[in-house]
């Protein structure tokens, strides 16, 4: 019989018991996850297992990204069916990539009210590691998830994304370190990447910026367009589903004839707004409205995380109403002064449907006919063709 010395580890106690002696769940009850307790224990004992057959192990961390904007958009319940879809994949996933050294040990990291989850991976290394995260961020992207918003309504929520730390135990490592190590590791990666704006992978212990392969399929700030054709926004997402208000448009103030242009596309695009859109109508004055040599003109705005405005480094960023998003004033603009009020939500300003939006376009339409035509008239030249 060995006298070798046990770790404390390998004495980890069974996921169904608890110090006093009784019993506590094992599961979290909305996502069918392992409870943060047992999966410690589960995950403890993983690592024993990898240290007596000298396998590797690793752990992913993950956090879905704008959360807190499906909740205050959609409701909780909407964040519950979200959480639910989000470790479903992360299950599938897990058991995709389990190996002979064990099977994935998936739990659900941030409490309660968490969006961070976590899953061990026995047996894997640097590359397998990428690999799983590479799916669970597949996954997240391509989930489809209804959502009660009220009574008789439901929304379909997509294009989610997720931000994954990795972390390797590598029995190799001079200092593998344990469970803790693991842990803080991976959370280190993980902040890493939110960070620099989410929905990226990134190995804890690599240099260089995050895996540029795991990088969302989202345009840049400011790509490659022909100026004459630039707008002065581009599209967060790249698609118009039905998703987190105000989650998916890096795009804000929209002056003059090309604004009118991108309004009047986004309007013909579908039956669905794009997110929701503050008007800085005519008439209005003080911080509802904006002048330029005294002369009042309309704007239209959309509403981005302030992750992403950080993360492009945008100018002229303001906080708008509880914070939880951000106005951005068109760096395209050479008029001076180049920040304008920002239009506080208000029920005459908000535009949130179709009729509002066409309203404000035609409006909108009028304010540009009337400059041109002025325009014209002063010069005493013959007007541009006006936006249709």
């Amino acid at each position: 019989m060995s006298t070798a010395p046990r770790t404390t580890e390998e004495h980890a106690p069974s996921p169904s018991c608890c110090p006093g002696g009784g019993h506590r769940p094992l599961t979290d009850d909305l996502t069918g996850l392992l409870v943060r307790r047992a999966w410690e224990i589960r995950a403890s004992q993983a690592l024993a297992s990898a240290r007596r057959q000298h396998r590797p192990l690793a752990l992913l961390l993950g956090d879905l990204d704008r959360f807190k904007a499906v909740n205050d958009t959609y409701g909780h319940l909407a964040g519950d069916a979200v959480l639910r879809a989000a470790a479903d994949v992360l299950r599938r996933v897990g058991s995709a990539v389990q190996s002979s050294a064990g099977e994935a040990v998936c739990g659900r990291y941030g409490g309660h009210a968490g969006d961070e989850f976590l899953a061990l991976l026995p047996g894997a290394g640097a590359e397998e590691a990428m690999a799983a995260a590479r799916l669970v961020q597949q996954g997240v992207r391509e989930m489809s998830v209804p959502a009660p918003v009220s009574r008789g309504t439901t929304v379909t929520i997509t294009g989610q994304t997720v931000s994954l730390g990795v972390a390797v135990w590598d029995p190799a490592d001079p200092a593998p370190g344990g469970l803790s190590d693991l842990l803080l590791d991976s959370d280190v990666a993980l902040r890493e990447v939110k960070r620099t704006g989410g929905g990226r992978i990134r190995l804890a212990g690599a240099p260089g910026a995050p895996d540029p392969r795991s990088a969302p399929l989202l345009p840049g700030p400011f790509q490659a367009i022909p100026p004459a054709a630039r707008p002065s926004w581009l599209p967060y997402g790249g698609t118009h589903r039905a998703v987190p208000a105000g989650t998916w448009w890096d795009a804000v103030r929209m002056p003059g004839r090309t604004g009118l242009l991108v309004l009047d596309a986004l309007l013909r695009h579908g039956d669905r707004p794009p997110g929701p859109v503050i008007a800085d109508l005519p008439g209005e004055t003080g911080p509802g409205g904006a002048a330029e040599g005294g002369r009042e003109r309309s704007r239209m705005y959309f509403l981005i995380p302030p992750r992403v405005a950080e993360r492009w480094e945008l100018p002229g960023t303001r906080v708008l109403g509880r914070g939880s998003y951000v106005v951005v004033p068109d760096a395209a603009s050479v008029r001076p002064p180049g920040l304008h009020w920002i239009v506080p939500p208000a029920a005459d300003r908000r535009l949130t449907s179709i009729r509002a939006l066409r309203a404000a376009l035609e409006t909108a339409k009028a304010v540009e006919a009337a400059e041109v035509a002025e325009a014209a008239e002063a010069t005493g030249g013959t007007a541009p063709a006006s936006c249709a």
